[in-house]
């Protein structure tokens, strides 16, 4: 579950990267398709080898197409993993719905297209959102932080780490150390 949202944000993140690279792209997006199609089935049914195979392709689609760039969603990750030891794809997906609304202005047209792509019966960013939020709920995915760190006393100092990590570059939407603050405190409290 937790290594196929690590998948699932990586195909994401380069997806709405504001980065040029058109084959990048492509495979973000297909990446994103296979998950849709499989992870579930994999989560299910470990011993489903067409699943797996097909998620183990996803895995490799989006560790390629992240070259375009990462986001938010993997600065404010990396820091929780450091300093909490989490796991990182795990804590990918507790943030992938607060960092998506945040990125809203700047990505909801690509992200309608890509709810039409893989076949979302609300082709729309709210549609999307839903489909993130009830694939993390079937997953055993918490909803907030606060199911996986216990105390917010560091948020200030993860604030600035999260700012400064490689892949803040890659954001949609510029984003600043108060900015992380605030994600970080919406995803602890589950403010949507």
């Amino acid at each position: 579950a937790y290594t196929g949202m690590d998948a699932l944000a990586h195909g994401l993140e380069a997806y709405c990267s504001p980065f040029f690279h058109p084959l990048s792209q492509g495979i973000a997006l297909e990446c994103i398709y296979i998950v849709d199609k499989y992870l579930l089935k994999a989560f299910k049914n470990g011993k489903d080898i067409e699943a797996r195979a097909n998620m183990l392709v996803a895995s490799s689609m989006g560790s390629t197409a992240f070259q375009k760039g990462l986001g938010a969603i993997h600065s404010l990750s990396h820091p929780v993993g450091a300093m909490y030891n989490t796991h990182h794809g795990l804590t990918n997906a507790v943030f992938m719905p607060y960092v998506l609304l945040k990125n809203k202005e700047a990505i909801e047209n690509r992200i309608e297209n890509l709810a039409r792509y893989i076949n979302l019966p609300d082709p729309n960013f709210e549609g999307f959102i839903n489909w993130i939020l009830d694939l993390r709920s079937k997953l055993t995915v918490p909803h907030t932080l606060k199911e996986l760190i216990k105390d917010d006393e560091k948020f200030e100092e993860m604030s600035v780490m999260a700012f400064n990590d490689p892949s803040t570059g890659g954001n949609p939407i510029q984003l600043t150390d108060k900015d992380f603050l605030q994600l970080y405190r919406d995803s602890y409290n589950g403010k949507l």
